[in-house]
């Protein structure tokens, strides 16, 4: 028998700020190039007597991240303490947001794979809080490097609206688009700046209450987070078949052996023991800092998708060309905003241009020919005078070495596309 998959996710992101966020340190956005415990201060490793300040930078990132999904923001917020002990975890618990959280309510509106289905995610909350340490494991030794401790996070929390890994992938690219696009945070999993927990249950039929669920933690890529969810979705099914009850918990992901194991049973919010963070006052939002944030421009992922599908007529391969791309993507939109065909402009970048970037890696900005000589190409391209093999020509020479257009064209000899009516029917009788 079928079984339905329900699926929600509680995905940490670190919002890219010049400082922690309670302290001075520097937030470094890739703390392994660092030497050990060497980006610390009394307030990040909990000194006696050191006292947590909150960052105005982190705020309006968080702020700005709650914007962009839709989120109602709550002027007035607090912080919590979540107490829970792991070597990594200076304090002895972690500075949070429960029962207020800034960003509250919202939603993310994406398209799945094909760029023909819609769907919109809703998101109970998107609250900040403070990174722990890292644990180190060298041979015999366990090591703690407290560099990372007090960055800033933002944990979003959905509802569980997911019913297939295709939608939580498809959700989590849209996510990351939407940090890197604004600035709000760099997102790469596999240098620890989104990390995604999936909770997974199954259930008959959608009349049935909501299964047991399983929390899958800090999954690192999108391959894996769809494998976790095949072999967890596959697991409980075969529990459930085999009469077998199971209860609440949370497992770790071995991705290369495809399995996972429990690592405890899932927590409720009465076994942290939250309550007011007593060195932090209430979070009052201040009319200038709404003032600032309503007047940002946001951009949004899935309304740039949309106008290339709607207006422009684009196929599967030119929108996930431009949007993985953020320079590329910036680069099209302001040819567009010039008067450039969409179409025109966009098969070039798409094209020879993205190839040349891929096997010199180097980015757009980086082309050997300037942003001049190449809208002067896409005036001569819309023309239409010079056929299109002869462009490629034009344009592998550009690629080489850069130069003008007009002169690569008269030095190559193309004369154009303007034969007369006599002179076509001549050349097609002599074929």
């Amino acid at each position: 028998m079928n079984y339905l998959l329900t699926i929600g996710l509680e995905i940490h992101i670190k919002l890219k700020s010049i400082n922690k966020m309670f302290c001075q340190c520097k937030n470094e956005q890739n703390f392994d190039t660092l030497l050990p415990n060497t980006n610390i201060c009394p307030v990040c490793t909990a000194q006696p007597g050191a006292l947590p300040t909150l960052s105005k930078e982190v705020l309006e990132k968080a702020l700005l991240l709650g914007k962009a999904l839709n989120c109602e923001i709550n002027r007035t917020s607090r912080f919590d303490r979540k107490s829970y002990f792991y070597p990594d975890l200076p304090m002895g618990y972690q500075i949070t947001q429960l029962y207020q959280p800034t960003n509250v309510k919202g939603q993310v509106r994406f398209f799945l794979e094909n760029f023909t289905q819609e769907k919109i995610i809703h998101i109970q909350d998107a609250h900040m809080e403070c990174d722990t340490g890292k644990m180190i494991h060298d041979g015999g030794q366990a090591l703690i490097d407290f560099n990372r401790a007090g960055t800033p996070l933002v944990e979003i929390v959905t509802n569980p609206d997911f019913s297939t890994p295709e939608e939580v992938t498809e959700f989590l690219k849209e996510l990351q688009r939407i940090v890197r696009y604004n600035n709000i945070a760099d997102a790469d999993m596999e240098k620890g700046q989104m990390r995604v927990d999936v909770n997974i249950s199954v259930r008959k039929k959608t009349s049935d209450p909501l299964g047991t669920r399983a929390e899958i933690k800090n999954i690192n890529s999108f391959g894996a987070i769809r494998r976790a969810i095949d072999h967890e979705y596959t697991r409980q099914i075969e529990l459930y078949e085999k009469g077998e009850s199971f209860t609440q918990e949370t497992r770790g992901r071995d991705d290369a052996k495809g399995s996972s194991y429990p690592m405890r049973s899932k927590e409720e919010a009465l076994d942290y023991r939250y309550f007011p963070e007593p060195d932090m006052p209430p979070l009052v939002i201040s009319d200038e800092t709404m003032k600032r944030l309503n007047d940002q421009t946001l951009e949004i992922p899935h309304e740039v998708i949309k106008k290339m599908k709607e207006e422009y007529g684009f196929n599967k391969e030119y929108i996930n060309a431009l949007i993985g791309d953020k320079e590329m993507l910036d680069y099209f939109l302001a040819l567009v905003e010039e008067k450039f065909d969409p179409k025109i402009s966009a098969k070039w970048l798409v094209g020879p241009i993205a190839a040349w970037m891929k096997e010199n890696f180097k980015p757009v900005s980086q082309l050997p020919a300037t942003s001049d000589q190449f809208k002067e190409f896409l005036k001569i391209a819309q023309e239409g005078k010079i056929m299109e093999s002869q462009m490629k020509i034009v344009m592998d020479e550009m690629l080489r070495g850069g130069g003008d257009c007009m002169e690569i064209v008269e030095r190559l000899g193309f004369k154009g596309a303007e034969t007369n009516e006599s002179e076509l029917k001549g050349i097609i009788q002599s074929v």
